[in-house]
């Protein structure tokens, strides 16, 4: 693991900390986080001061040329949803560039594994209540990246609008440069976009989306849900809750509590899996053909 060895990572890490507690920290130890992610992590364990107190910190390493642009962004919405909701993220220490790679280095977060009833509810209750942050436009101020596709964010007045330009197509777009569509499916979901103000109604509001929530960027400290790794935009909430378990199951009584602190509108169920076509073009731009059978399930009833 290159963050575990490389000794320019290190003095990053060193001098970016150093600049944000005024105080010098001096790395002792990096521990691999074993994290199943898109990008490599680690824990920095130092001291930090005269005193020698100890501070730690993660850090996350991108070596994609998009990553110095995509850890800016992330650092940007972090501090985004803790000026703006009452929601918890950890605090963005800084963003450190070396040569050939960016890093982010945040604060540590302690998390356990949500398992009771009173677990899942908070979690709910804490993804409602950033939901209820609420703008007349959906949109955002800068572009963000879902993993490694770089949202379009362009402020619209429509919901439909958004989704169609700014989502699918978008995506599609990917998905053609990938060379993972041909030209009878690119139609079909063109038509899918033609169709979307018949299948698709303007939500009351537009809500502030974390923009990937599944399970594994929903962290948990005992107490409130820590949100990590996040694409913001304000838009249909409906998205958000179709993307919670879109991965793996979750508990019922996470949506119980959240319905109880934001009732959906009515007829999410018959749009659910209209908001997740984006997200599993997505996965046939990146992996192909092995998923192209959920997308088409996804597609045809709305057409």
């Amino acid at each position: 693991m290159e963050l575990l060895t490389n000794q320019n990572h290190r003095t990053a890490v060193e001098e970016a900390v150093t600049r944000s507690t005024g105080e010098r920290f001096t790395v002792k130890n990096v521990r691999p986080t074993h994290a199943a992610a898109m990008h490599e992590t680690a824990f920095f364990d130092g001291t930090l001061g005269g005193a020698g107190r100890p501070y730690g910190v993660f850090v996350k390493l991108g070596k994609n040329p998009f990553s110095h642009e995509q850890f800016d962004m992330e650092a940007r919405g972090l501090d985004y949803i803790r000026a703006h909701s009452p929601v918890r993220t950890p605090e963005v220490i800084g963003v450190a560039h070396t040569e050939d790679a960016a890093l982010l280095i945040l604060e540590v977060i302690h998390t356990v594994r949500p398992e009771t009833h009173q677990d899942f509810e908070r979690m709910g209750r804490g993804l409602a209540s950033l939901h209820r942050v609420e703008n007349a436009r959906c949109g955002f101020d800068f572009p963000t990246y879902l993993g490694i596709f770089r949202q379009d964010n362009t402020w619209k007045d429509s919901w439909r609008e958004f989704y169609g330009e700014c989502r699918l197509y978008d995506t599609l777009k990917m998905a053609i440069k990938a060379e993972r569509m041909n030209a009878s499916e690119c139609a079909t979901i063109e038509k899918l976009i033609r169709r979307l103000p018949e299948i698709c109604p303007e939500p009351k509001t537009f809500s502030l989306l974390h923009g990937d929530p599944w399970i594994g960027n929903l962290l948990y400290d005992g107490r409130e849900p820590v949100l990590i790794d996040c694409s913001l935009y304000y838009g249909n909430r409906e998205i958000d809750l179709t993307t919670v378990d879109f991965f793996c199951p979750v508990s019922d009584r996470f949506f119980a509590a959240y319905e109880e602190a934001f009732p959906k509108e009515y007829g999410f169920r018959e749009r659910a899996d209209l908001w997740k076509i984006n997200q599993w073009l997505g996965h046939v731009t990146l992996y192909g053909d092995k998923y192209k059978n959920r997308l088409w399930n996804a597609v045809k009833p709305y057409l």
